[in-house]
C-alpha cells in the first residue's frame, strides 16, 4: 500500500488547497507519478535476486519473489490509474462533514480530524524545529550516524549477535532409532523399543502442559526397519516416533524433552547405537554435518570416532552420532610389492580369489538333454580358515603358482553393513544437534577448522574432510546472491540516477541502505532473534524498500528548489510535506509484518526472521530517512560549493549548484 498511501497524499494536499476533485487528482499524480513508479521498480529488483537462490532454501522461498512482484505490479497500475479515480467521487474538504448527527461516519470524520491536526502539529512544533538542528549541526549528526553503524558492526563481530543458518524450530515429532549388530533376533530389538517407549512414557506422564492435555499425541514403534531412513530394513533395526502437541500448549521445547527421554532410557545392553532425534519445520538437516571420506575403513571409522569424541567436548552440542553401521567382518588382500614384480595386479588377485570361493566353471557336460555345469573352487577348510586360506595357489602371468601369502597381506576387518559413496570414496557422515542458547554451529565449525581437521588429516593420510548439513545450504544460498545483491545494487542505483539526473544524490539514497540493515540487526536483537539466512533474505528485499522514502523526500526537496524557494527553506518544507507520506508508509509497512513477527504458530516461525528484518529495517531507515538524509543532501551541496569556489574563483549561492537547478530545463519543464 506504500505507493497507493503517496499517490493518495499528494491528492489530499491538492485537495486541502481548494482545487477542483478531478483536477487535484491529475495534479497529484502527475506530481509524484515518476518518484511512485521508481520506488516501485526498485523494491521489485530487490527481490528478484531472491527468485535465483540456490539450492534447498531457494525451493523453499521460490513463491515468495514471485507474488511480491506480481503483487508490486498490480498495485502500481492500481495506485495510477484506479485510485485517483475513486478519490475524484470524495466530498469536498471545505464543507463540514459534522453535522451533529451521531453516527459511524461522523465518528470517523472527527478521528481523522483529529489525528490529521495531531500529525499536522507534530510536524510544525516538533519535526521541524528539530529539523532545522540537525541541518545546523549536521557533521555531527553524520558521525553520530556513523558511529551507530560501527557499534552495530561491532555487535556482529564480538559475537553478542550471532548467527545460524535456519532460524530454530520447535518441532513437533521426535524419533528414536535403535541399531543391534546384523543377525540379531527381532525380539531382541522389540524388548529395546519396549524400553525406549516405557521411557517416553514416564517422560510424559511427568511433564506438565499448559493446556492440560497429553504431552503425546500419538507414538509408534516398528521393528525392522527405521523411520528415519526407510531404505534401511532388517530384524536389527527398529524405531519409536512420537507426535507432540503443539508447542504453544505443551510449554516444553522438544530439544529438552528429547534430552530428558534419552537420559531416562538409560543403557540398553548389546545395542550397537541408539539416537533421539527431533523433527522441525523447514529444510532437513542437522546443524552439525561433517563427512569423513576415504579409501581404508579402519581410517574413515578411527577418524569419525575421533570427530564425535571431539564434538562432545563443546557445550550444547547433543545428538552426537554416526551413519556407520558395521557388518561382518571381512577379509581385505593388499597386493605385496612383489606380486607387482611377477606381474600380478589387483584385478587378477580379484578375479582367482573370487573364483575360488563362489567357483569357476571348469567343463560342462552333456546329459541327455540337460547340460550339466562342473564349478571348481577352494575346499571348505581354505574357505573357512585363514590358515588354510594363506597357501592357497595364485596363479602369475608367466604360469607360475605361488602362495597366496606370498603376493598379499591378509587381514581381517569390520565391514559395512551399507555403504556410501561419493567420487568412489566411502563415506561416514557424522551429524549433531546444537542447543543455539549454548552454542553457535558457525563458531564450532570455526573452531574445528582451525586446527581439528588438520589433525585428522595429518594422521590418517587419505582420508576427506568436508562439511555438508547446514553449512552446505548456506553456502548454496549465498553463492547466488553473491552475485544477485550486487547486480540489484546497481540496478537500483541506475533507475535513481536515471530519475534524478544526478549520480550523486543516488548515493546519498543508497546511503539509507546499511542504516536499514543496522535497523534488522537491532531488531532481531531487541526481539532475542540470533541472525539466520531468512534474516539475510529479508535485508536483500530491504535494499529496495528502504530507499523508496528517501526517494519521495529527495523529488519534493527537488521540485521546491526548482520553484526557486530557498535552499533551507526547500529542505525543511520538503521534509514537511513528506512527513505524512513517510510516516504513514512506515506505519504500515511495520503493522502489517507485526503480526508475523509475534505469531507463534509453527508454520510462520521460518518467516518471522525475513519479517523481522523488513518491519525493524524499514523503521530504522525512516528515521534516517526524515533526519540524516536532508542533513547529507546540505553537506553534498557544502562540497558542491567548495568545488565551484576552487574552480571558478567565487562562492556560488547554495541554489544554483543544484541539479534541480542545473537540470531544470529537463526535469521540471
Amino acid at each position: 500500500v506504500d505507493d497507493a498511501i503517496v499517490v493518495g497524499e499528494a491528492i489530499f494536499v491538492h485537495r486541502k488547497q481548494g482545487k477542483a476533485p478531478l483536477k487535484a487528482a491529475v495534479e497529484g499524480v502527475s506530481e509524484v507519478g515518476l518518484p511512485v513508479v521508481a520506488a516501485v521498480i526498485t523494491t521489485i529488483i530487490a527481490f528478484i535476486p531472491l527468485a535465483f537462490v540456490g539450492g534447498t532454501m531457494g525451493k523453499f522461498i521460490a513463491i515468495l519473489p514471485k507474488v511480491v512482484i506480481a503483487c508490486l505490479v498490480i498495485s502500481l497500475l492500481e495506485c495510477l490509474v484506479l485510485l485517483p479515480a475513486h478519490l475524484n467521487h470524495l466530498p469536498d474538504f471545505n464543507t463540514d462533514a459534522i453535522t451533529g448527527k451521531k453516527g459511524f461516519k461522523n465518528r470517523f470524520d472527527s478521528l481523522h480530524r483529529f489525528t490529521g491536526n495531531a500529525l499536522e502539529l507534530f510536524v510544525e512544533k516538533v519535526y521541524m524545529p528539530f529539523l532545522g538542528k540537525v541541518l545546523t549541526w549536521r557533521y555531527i549528526s553524520l558521525c553520530t550516524a556513523i558511529s551507530i553503524l560501527l557499534l552495530a558492526m561491532g555487535l556482529m563481530k564480538s559475537g553478542i549477535m550471532k548467527f545460524e543458518v535456519f532460524p530454530e524450530v520447535d518441532g513437533f515429532v521426535i524419533t528414536s532409532t535403535v541399531k543391534f549388530p546384523s543377525g540379531t533376533p527381532p525380539h531382541v530389538t522389540r524388548a529395546a523399543l519396549d524400553q525406549v517407549e516405557a521411557a517416553l512414557g514416564r517422560v510424559a506422564g511427568g511433564t506438565r502442559t499448559i493446556s492440560g492435555e497429553p504431552l503425546v499425541v500419538k507414538s509408534l514403534s516398528l521393528v525392522g526397519q527405521t523411520l528415519s531412513d526407510m531404505s534401511e530394513i532388517g530384524p536389527n533395526l527398529g524405531s519409536v516416533q512420537a507426535i507432540l502437541l503443539e508447542s504453544e500448549k505443551r510449554g516444553i521445547h522438544s530439544k529438552e524433552l528429547l534430552v530428558k527421554w534419552e537420559k531416562e532410557t538409560g543403557l540398553i545392553p548389546g545395542v550397537e547405537s541408539i539416537t533421539f532425534q527431533g523433527m522441525a519445520a523447514g529444510p532437513p538437516g542437522d546443524p552439525i554435518e561433517i563427512w569423513i571420506q576415504g579409501y581404508d575403513n579402519n581410517d574413515i571409522v578411527n577418524a569419525a570416532n575421533e570427530l564425535m569424541t571431539r564434538l562432545r567436548q563443546f557445550e550444547g552440542v547433543f545428538q552426537i552420532h554416526s551413519d556407520f553401521s558395521p557388518g561382518k567382518n571381512e577379509i581385505r588382500f593388499e597386493l605385496k610389492p612383489e606380486a607387482r614384480t611377477l606381474g600380478l595386479t589387483v584385478n587378477d588377485l580379484a578375479r582367482q580369489i573370487h573364483a575360488g570361493f563362489y567357483g569357476e566353471e571348469a567343463v560342462r557336460l552333456q546329459r541327455g538333454r540337460d547340460d550339466i555345469r562342473v564349478k571348481i573352487r577352494y575346499t571348505a577348510d581354505e574357505r573357512s580358515r585363514l590358515s588354510e586360506l594363506k597357501n592357497v595357489r595364485i596363479r602369475t602371468p608367466g604360469g607360475h603358482e605361488v602362495p597366496l601369502k606370498s603376493v598379499a597381506n591378509i587381514a581381517f576387518s569390520p565391514g559395512f553393513s551399507t555403504i556410501t559413496r561419493t567420487d568412489g570414496m566411502r563415506v561416514v557422515a557424522v551429524s549433531a544437534g546444537v542447543d543455539t542458547n549454548k552454542a553457535n554451529a558457525n563458531e564450532i565449525f570455526a573452531e574445528l577448522s582451525s586446527n581439528f581437521f588438520s589433525h585428522i588429516k595429518n594422521k590418517y593420510p587419505g582420508i576427506q574432510v568436508s562439511v555438508q548439513g547446514e553449512k552446505k545450504k548456506m553456502r548454496e544460498s549465498f553463492g547466488s546472491l553473491y552475485v544477485g545483491f550486487p547486480l540489484a545494487v546497481m540496478g537500483i542505483f541506475i533507475i535513481i540516477a536515471t530519475l534524478f539526473s544526478s549520480y550523486l544524490q543516488p548515493l546519498v539514497i543508497m546511503f539509507t541502505v546499511p542504516f536499514g540493515i543496522i535497523g534488522a540487526i537491532l531488531g532481531h536483537l531487541l526481539f532475542g532473534y540470533d541472525l539466520s539466512i531468512m534474516s539475510i533474505f529479508g535485508m536483500v528485499a530491504l535494499t529496495g524498500v528502504v530507499v523508496n522514502d528517501a526517494i519521495i523526500l529527495i523529488e519534493r526537496i527537488n521540485k521546491n528548489i526548482a520553484d526557486g524557494m530557498p535552499f533551507f527553506e526547500a529542505i525543511e518544507k520538503g521534509g514537511a510535506r513528506r512527513f505524512r507520506a513517510i510516516f504513514f508508509t512506515t506505519l504500515s509497512t511495520v503493522g502489517g509484518l507485526t503480526p508475523m513477527i509475534m505469531e507463534k504458530n509453527l508454520q510462520a516461525a521460518m518467516l518471522i526472521p525475513m519479517a523481522l528484518s523488513l518491519a525493524a529495517g524499514v523503521a530504522f531507515a525512516t528515521l534516517l530517512t526524515l533526519l540524516l538524509i536532508p542533513s547529507l543532501i546540505v553537506i553534498l551541496n557544502d562540497l558542491r560549493c567548495l568545488v565551484h569556489r576552487t574552480k571558478y574563483g567565487r562562492w556560488p549561492t547554495r541554489e544554483e549548484v543544484e541539479p534541480a537547478i542545473l537540470n531544470k530545463s529537463t526535469l521540471y519543464e
